[in-house]
C-alpha cells in the first residue's frame, strides 16, 4: 500500500429521506469497519418518519444534521461540507457496508491522479428484481470499453475532499436521486482525474422489490439523463427518441429474442422476468426523460405517443409479471411522478 494512504482520513456521509426502516442497521454496519472512519455524517433530508429519533439514538458516535428537503445531491453536500476528512465516502441509507468496505476502498487511491473510488453493489436480500440488478452490475462503476471507469455511483463510491470542493459539490439542480453522481464523475474527469473500480469493496443493497418500484427508479434516472444533457451535450443520447419510442412499441419481439437468450442460463421464470424488465426499464428511462423535457416545454408532443405506448403494454406486463409472482404485478408507469 503506497505510504501517502495511511495519512489519509475519511468521513462517510450518508443522505436519508424517511429511511426509518433502513437508517440504523446502514449506521450499525458503518459502526463496525475494520478500517473506522474519522466521522459518520447522517443528513436527514426533511424525514416525516422515524428518522430523526433513530439518528438521535446513536447520540455522539455520528454527526446527525437536519435540513429541508431538497433531494440526495443537496443533502450530500451537507454533509461535505462540515465534513474533516481528506476522503470522503457516500453509501445510502439502504445500503450495508460488508465490514471491510472503507478499508478496501483507500486501496484505489494509489496516485495522485485518482480523484475517486468506487467499489461493488450487491443485493441485500433475495429476489429476482435484485439478482437482475446484480447480474447487470447497474450499480457498479460503470466502464469503457478501454477499461477506463468512466462514473462512480454513490451508493458506494469515494472521493478526495479537495476535489469536490474544487468542481462546486453535486449539482443541487438533480433534485431526485439519479443522475447526480454521473454528472459529477463527469466534471471531475474534464479536469484530468481518473477514477478505479475496487471490485473487493462491497456494499449490500436492498434493490427495489417490485417492478413498480424499480421502473419509477429508473424513469428518475431518465429525468437526471436530460440534465445531465443539458448540462453537458456531449452527453446525449445518439438514439432518436421518437423513432425508439416506435420501436419499443413493437418489442415483443425483442422480448422474445431476449427470452431465448436468457434461458440459456435461466429457468423459464427467470428468463421471463429479466428479458421483461430488459424492454420495460427502456422505456421507463425515455419516459423518466421525456417526463422532463414536457414540464419544461420540450418536445410535448411526445409524452403521448410514449404513454399510448407503455399502456398498450401494460396488460402484456400484467400477464407476464402477475403469475410469476416477483412482487409487483401493475406497473401504472404513467403515475411514476406521483
Amino acid at each position: 500500500m503506497p505510504e501517502h494512504i495511511d495519512k489519509l482520513s475519511i468521513s462517510v456521509v450518508v443522505p436519508v429521506y424517511n429511511g426509518g426502516k433502513t437508517i440504523g442497521r446502514a449506521i450499525e454496519h458503518l459502526l463496525r469497519q475494520s478500517l473506522p472512519p474519522a466521522e459518520i455524517i447522517v443528513v436527514d433530508d426533511g424525514s416525516t418518519d422515524q428518522t430523526a429519533n433513530i439518528l438521535r439514538s446513536f447520540g455522539s458516535r455520528i454527526t446527525a444534521l437536519s435540513k429541508a428537503n431538497g433531494g440526495p445531491a443537496s443533502a450530500r453536500n451537507e454533509g461535505v461540507r462540515v465534513a474533516n476528512g481528506s476522503l470522503i465516502a457516500f453509501t445510502d441509507s439502504d445500503c450495508f457496508p460488508e465490514e471491510d468496505w472503507l478499508k478496501e476502498l483507500v486501496k484505489g487511491f494509489h496516485s495522485l491522479e485518482i480523484g475517486g473510488v468506487g467499489g461493488t453493489v450487491r443485493a441485500a436480500s433475495g429476489g429476482l428484481i435484485g439478482e437482475y440488478v446484480d447480474l447487470h452490475g447497474w450499480m457498479n462503476p460503470q466502464c469503457a470499453r478501454d477499461g477506463s471507469v468512466l462514473y462512480l455511483v454513490t451508493a458506494n463510491a469515494c472521493f478526495r475532499s479537495d476535489l469536490l470542493f474544487q468542481v462546486n459539490l453535486f449539482d443541487e439542480r438533480f433534485r431526485k436521486a439519479g443522475g447526480e453522481d454521473t454528472e459529477l464523475s463527469v466534471r471531475l474527469r474534464s479536469f484530468g482525474y481518473e477514477f478505479v473500480f475496487v471490485e473487493s469493496a462491497i456494499v449490500r443493497h436492498l434493490h427495489r422489490r417490485t417492478i413498480r418500484d424499480y421502473l419509477k427508479n429508473i424513469a428518475n434516472h431518465g429525468e437526471g439523463q436530460f440534465i445531465l444533457e443539458t448540462l453537458w451535450p456531449q452527453q446525449r443520447w445518439k438514439a432518436n427518441r421518437r423513432k425508439e419510442i416506435v420501436r419499443s412499441a413493437a418489442g415483443l419481439g425483442t422480448m422474445l429474442r431476449f427470452y431465448r437468450s436468457y434461458r440459456r442460463q435461466y429457468d423459464r421464470k427467470r428468463a421471463f422476468v429479466f428479458s421483461l424488465l430488459d424492454h420495460c426499464q427502456y422505456m421507463a428511462r425515455i419516459w423518466g426523460d421525456c417526463e422532463k423535457r414536457c414540464w419544461l416545454g420540450h418536445n410535448a408532443q411526445i409524452l403521448p405517443i410514449l404513454s399510448a405506448t407503455i399502456r398498450s403494454q401494460e396488460s402484456v406486463c400484467f400477464l407476464v409479471a402477475g403469475p410469476l409472482s416477483i412482487h409487483g404485478s401493475h406497473l401504472g408507469l404513467p403515475s411514476w411522478q406521483t
